[in-house]
């Protein structure tokens, strides 16, 4: 079994279908199962079930909101298939000193006609990561007001059950809009001589350097190589003993997940 994404699924399944990438858990064979994979992946199935973190909601988020009717309220459109309407925008929750967000968006959330003049300034806090609370900010207008559930599917995805529609017909799934890169994969280690060839696949287009990482006993701490490697090989030296190596891509929202674990043994 190459990857342990659907492990990651399993335990993020719930009643709002959405389409998230993340990062994969990447074995293959002859791979090193290291005590930092497994821990990697029992991080994520924490996550999904401890909810939304402060840290994980601050910043800007693409979010498509649906609802369970066909109109065109507050920027929104009837889905092709002919059920329900949908409506896409940005929205910001930032991150205030109290641990409140100043939240903002262009369009209301829902369909409801007597709330339609756009542009939304709120007040919220994020309780036991689950739930969010929304109430009127100094300044601004916020008719998404109410106490909604907020549940978290990955790192960089989460579905809000905000709605200003009555009865209840509305719910939004975001996306981060600019999220860390996806982990590095298939990584290879070549041992000739003393030179230690590494290679790997980028796990998508958006990291802009990698930081190569290594220990040199099986319990111990990764330490870094080198920092901002421009490209998708490294060549290292290893004269004597073993070294464990894991890739980390960068770019300017994060770290990503670390690569597959390979080692190579000098003779």
């Amino acid at each position: 079994m190459r990857y342990l994404s659907l492990l990651i699924i399993l335990f993020s399944i719930n009643s709002f279908a959405i389409t998230c990438a993340d990062d994969e858990i990447d074995l293959n064979p002859g791979d090193v199962i290291s005590a930092d994979m497994v821990k990697d992946i029992f991080d994520r199935i924490s996550g999904v079930s401890s909810g939304m973190t402060s840290e994980e909601l601050d910043g800007t988020w693409i979010c498509t909101s649906f609802n369970r009717t066909v109109g065109t309220l507050n920027g929104y459109s009837a889905n092709s298939d002919g059920i329900g309407s949908s409506m896409s925008q940005d929205i910001t929750f930032t991150k205030q000193s109290d641990d409140t967000f100043i939240v903002t968006y262009q369009n209301n959330l829902g369909q409801n006609g007597s709330s339609t003049t756009p542009g939304n300034t709120c007040k919220g806090k994020l309780i036991d990561g689950a739930l969010f609370v929304t109430n009127a900010a100094e300044t601004g207008n916020c008719f998404n007001q109410g106490l909604y559930g907020m549940k978290r599917l990955s790192k960089q995805c989460f579905v809000w059950e905000v709605t200003n529609s009555f009865p209840l017909a509305s719910a939004t799934s975001c996306q981060k809009k600019s999220p860390a890169p996806l982990a590095p994969t298939n990584l290879t280690a070549t041992l000739s001589g003393t030179s230690v060839s590494l290679s790997w696949t980028a796990g998508d287009s958006s990291a802009v350097s990698y930081t190569v990482k290594a220990k040199t006993s099986n319990t111990g701490s990764y330490s870094d190589v080198i920092t901002e490697n421009n490209g998708t090989a490294y060549t290292d030296t290893l004269s004597t003993g073993t070294k464990w190596y894991r890739i980390y891509g960068v770019n300017a929202s994060g770290t990503s997940t670390g690569s597959n674990v390979v080692s190579v043994t000098a003779p």
